[in-house]
């Protein structure tokens, strides 16, 4: 992050990170699934022991319990060695206090899991901030398409059958977004009201995917 950078409650922030020496941060699902819970968990108030919660309660019961959120998530995409976050701070200093929370708790686990110990990630997060709507209408395009960049940045273009694969994708909120995690992990963390503020409809959303151009 920007040592310049201060974070404004009301505002929106493209927040991401790698694994150090690039890597692999999630080796299966169930550090994909763990990581998600850390979205959902963390964000609160108070103080959580995430790994009590996770052995003494289901996934729906922990969906259902009450929490005082200090940011909302807007939006996700997790790959084989990196994250990135649409973030709005809701309370002073919500996002500094979310991520290094995240942070930390993930690093634990994926350490003991591992029996490795230091740093999972490569410093500190990076932020930047989303000054308008049109930059952050951006930001969930390029976000979504996280996991075909690859393709992209090889003059391939965006197709129906992408978008199918993409929405299969547990790992990104575009599938949330398609309707297709109703009362599930990955729609419970996700406040998704200021989607269909930028955009009417999902259908909306997909047509912007398919026209995409990064210049």
């Amino acid at each position: 992050m920007s040592r310049n950078l201060k974070f404004s409650v009301g505002e929106y922030y493209h927040v991401y990170n790698r694994g150090v020496e690039k890597r692999i941060i999630f080796n299966n699902e169930y550090d994909y699934q763990r990581f998600l819970l850390l979205l959902l968990l963390v964000n609160d108030e108070k103080s959580v022991d995430v790994q009590l919660l996770s052995r003494d309660y289901s996934i729906l019961e922990l969906i259902s319990q009450k929490r005082k959120p200090i940011v909302s998530v807007i939006s996700f995409c997790l790959m084989h060695n990196h994250y990135h976050l649409i973030l709005k701070e809701t309370s002073e200093a919500g996002i500094s206090k979310f991520m290094h929370k995240l942070g930390t708790g993930y690093t634990l686990y994926f350490n003991a899991k591992n029996n490795r110990s230091g740093s999972l990630f490569q410093g500190t997060y990076k932020a930047k901030h989303a000054e308008d709507d049109r930059y952050l209408k951006y930001l969930f395009e390029y976000i979504h398409l996280n996991p075909i960049r690859e393709y992209l940045e090889k003059g391939g273009l965006v197709k129906d059958d992408l978008i199918k694969t993409l929405i299969d994708n547990p790992n990104t909120s575009l599938r949330v977004y398609s309707g297709a995690e109703k009362g599930r992990l990955a729609e419970a963390l996700l406040n998704k009201t200021d989607f269909y503020t930028l955009f009417s409809s999902f259908s909306e959303h997909t047509k912007k995917l398919l026209q995409w151009n990064e210049k």
